[in-house]
């Protein structure tokens, strides 16, 4: 499609880009494209009669009659000029690229519709404004035909006007439209975050035979966060569209942007990195090591992006316009000047009207669609010189002028005409219309014609390797079908297929991408009416799903381990991923592009690893929303404290303390010992509840007294959250 933003000006026309990148359009000027049309023989389309008397009717006076056709075309030799040198930029181009340069295509401008009026003034007043054939042909020249009865002073501006001198008052303007495609709108947001943790220890004990021990310890760390947001929005201007429209259509994409990763943001905010407990008791103690060095680091990186794109296609207007030449300032085919009186005739009025003279002209699109020719016929059936005169027209330049006697002022005719196509048998017979219309355009347009031209939309050939396109129409009970492979090289593809009768339905299509990771992706079949079928990328948006550990991930869980398995089953498409949650890690958010946001079902399963050694399976379940929470549910903690404070350590050695829980409806059964020596500070059990109701837990105290002997006290039911073990006398 024409590209409107691809532009650039050659040999004084206006050049427009293709999306394919090697077809180009180009645009008529502005001022000076404007002609009259020729004849095969080199002549002008033009007559101008000059009635001997005027003719009245009513209080209208008119001196004279005129018929010519105008064209809006380029020039063969300026076209060629264009194209060399956008076979230079082509070729430039493609080799920067290490790749093949394409043959440059000038193709036709899709003009969707236009109108043509002709203007005539004297001393810049307006004589004369008449519209003319109201549209013209769109095809090939753009022929445009006039034909008018003149008033007095019409009559006698044509005449001289078109007679002397280098440049007539008459000036003909094209009213044109046609399809173009503006400029990508994106919008997008970033947010960046990134924590950094560091933590150093190093403990260096001697122990000295002759002089008192030492000990040697040096402790740092350090923490870095920081956060970036940044968000980019690249509007283009809708022509056409209010300034508030435009307003509000920008504010609604900053808003769905800014919503979007406001809500990403809260999915991936990092969690606090927990300090490193300096306190080495346990290792010293327990593990009887002397000297230790720590160095702990730790990073957490989390990004998020979001983005929309979008492509607008808007009509264009077009107005080339220009001042017709006189008819004695022109050449023949053999370079000789024109001749005045090859064109003009003096008729009496009389005579004139025993005349009905007709000119036809054929719309329709002989290079691209396979039409052979257009058999017209036109019948004026009153009186006794009635007839039926036929012509074949094989392009839209072609103009035919019929001439039949008038029977008692009848001027109404009827035409028919049949559709002949290239390489069938098949043709469409039009049935016999009325008109009196002395200027008659028969459009035929695509009648009876299957078209479609397939050209690449928004699809990423980086994700994309192939599109494999399957486009069916059901030609009164006949199947049509065509297969087309849309790959980065050979992308633009067109369907003409003759029908047996005018098209009635929408086609179909349906498209199977090859990924470029190998995966293949089938959508449904959709309807197309449009002529031109855009291809684009099989995701329409960005799918998260956050998975969360729930439990006691310092005490109780492992580690989760999951299988995860999305499945469109209506467009045939799967993503599937596993992960891992655990004290480290207790969140993961899964992003991944979908082929339609509103369909598609998410289900895991997985398995429970506890600090225990026991495991537990996570049943095949389906998602119900997008935040997945999985692990063992905890309605409070049980949190106590051992406090050491009351035990004699004269008489004691150590304690050890056994606590125990157990609630045995929901399958919790947890028990710890802590042990104590003189000057240990006070220790905490905390355990996760399914029952928030059932906090009752037991406790036992072992005394190991100085004299080798030995005390138990307990077992205790207690539902304090301070325990105080004490050596009873």
């Amino acid at each position: 499609m024409l590209k409107l933003d691809d532009i650039r000006t050659l040999h004084g026309y206006q050049v427009h880009g293709d999306t394919d990148g090697r077809t180009f359009y180009i645009l008529p000027k502005d001022v000076g494209s404007v002609n009259f049309a020729r004849l095969s023989n080199g002549g002008l389309a033009l007559r101008f009669v000059e009635y001997t008397h005027l003719r009245e009717d009513g209080d209208n006076q008119f001196g004279g009659f005129i018929a010519f056709d105008t064209e809006l075309s380029i020039p063969l030799e300026d076209e060629k000029n264009i194209t060399v040198d956008l076979q230079k930029e082509v070729d430039d181009r493609f080799r920067s690229l290490n790749l093949q340069p394409p043959a440059v295509q000038i193709a036709p401008i899709n003009w969707t519709d236009g109108t043509v009026k002709l203007i005539l003034t004297e001393d810049g007043k307006m004589i004369e404004k008449i519209r003319g054939a109201g549209k013209p042909s769109l095809y090939g020249r753009n022929i445009a035909s006039f034909m008018m009865e003149l008033s007095l002073l019409g009559t006698a501006i044509f005449k001289k006007a078109l007679s002397t001198g280098a440049a007539s008052a008459i000036q003909v303007v094209y009213e044109l439209n046609y399809f173009g495609k503006l400029p990508k709108m994106i919008a997008r947001g970033e947010w960046h975050a990134t924590e950094f943790y560091s933590f150093f220890q190093d403990i260096n004990t001697e122990d000295n035979f002759w002089s008192e021990d030492s000990y040697t310890e040096i402790v740092s760390s350090s923490r870095y966060k920081n956060d970036v947001t940044k968000t980019s929005f690249d509007f283009i201007q809708i022509p056409n569209l209010k300034a508030e429209d435009q307003a509000k259509l920008e504010k609604d994409i900053r808003d769905h942007i800014m919503k979007q990763l406001e809500t990403k943001v809260q999915q991936n905010l990092l969690k606090e990195i927990q300090a490193v407990d300096p306190n080495t008791k346990e290792l010293r103690e327990g593990q009887d090591i002397e000297d230790i060095r720590r160095t702990i680091s730790q990073t957490q990186i989390a990004d998020v992006v979001v983005g929309w794109e979008q492509e607008n296609t808007i009509i264009v207007n077009k107005n080339p316009q220009g001042m017709l030449p006189t008819i004695t300032s022109m050449k023949d085919a053999n370079n000789q000047p024109l001749k005045w009186d090859d064109y003009y005739l003096n008729i009496g009025v009389d005579e004139f009207l025993k005349d009905l003279t007709v000119r036809v002209q054929v719309n329709a699109d002989f290079a691209d669609l396979p039409v052979h020719s257009v058999e017209v016929n036109l019948n004026y059936p009153h009186g006794p010189n009635a007839a039926v005169k036929p012509h074949v027209f094989t392009n839209p330049d072609d103009a035919k002028t019929f001439k039949f006697i008038v029977h008692e002022g009848i001027r109404k005719y009827k035409y028919s005409y049949k559709v002949n196509y290239k390489d069938s048998q098949v043709s469409f017979q039009s049935q016999e219309i009325e008109t009196d219309d002395p200027s008659l355009i028969i459009s035929v347009g695509d009648l009876s014609i299957l078209s479609l031209d397939i050209a690449p939309g928004d699809i990423n050939f980086g994700q994309v390797d192939r599109a494999m396109i399957t486009v069916r129409y059901d030609d009164a009970g006949t199947a049509i079908e065509k297969k087309y492979n849309m790959t980065k090289t050979a992308a633009n593809f067109r369907l003409r297929e003759v029908l047996s009768r005018p098209r009635s339905g929408a086609v179909t299509y349906q498209i199977t991408y090859q990924m470029s990771d190998g995966r293949e992706i089938k959508t449904s079949e959709r309807e197309q009416h449009a002529r031109e079928l855009n291809i684009d990328d099989p995701f329409t948006a960005i799918k998260t799903f956050g998975f969360r550990a729930i439990g006691d991930l310092e005490n109780d869980i492992a580690s989760i381990a999951l299988a995860v398995d999305y499945v469109d089953q209506l467009n045939n498409y799967r993503q599937s991923t596993q992960l891992n949650l655990s004290k480290s890690q207790p969140f993961f958010d899964w992003h991944f592009p979908v082929i339609d946001e509103d369909s598609g079902t998410l289900t895991y399963s997985g398995a429970i690893t506890f600090k225990n050694g026991t495991t537990t399976d996570i049943p095949e379940t389906v998602a119900k929303r997008s935040i997945v929470q999985v692990g063992n549910r905890v309605a409070d903690f049980l949190e106590v404290a051992v406090v050491p404070d009351l035990i004699n350590w004269s008489l004691v050695k150590l304690v050890n303390v056994s606590l125990s829980y157990a609630d045995v409806p929901n399958g919790v059964n947890e028990r710890m010992d802590v042990r104590f020596k003189s000057g240990e500070p006070e220790k905490r059990w905390k355990v996760a509840l399914k029952d928030a109701s059932k906090t009752s837990y037991a406790w036992t105290s072992t005394f190991f007294l100085q004299d080798g002997s030995r005390k138990v006290v307990g077992p205790n039911n207690e539902v304090n959250l301070s325990i105080f073990p004490e050596l009873p006398s």
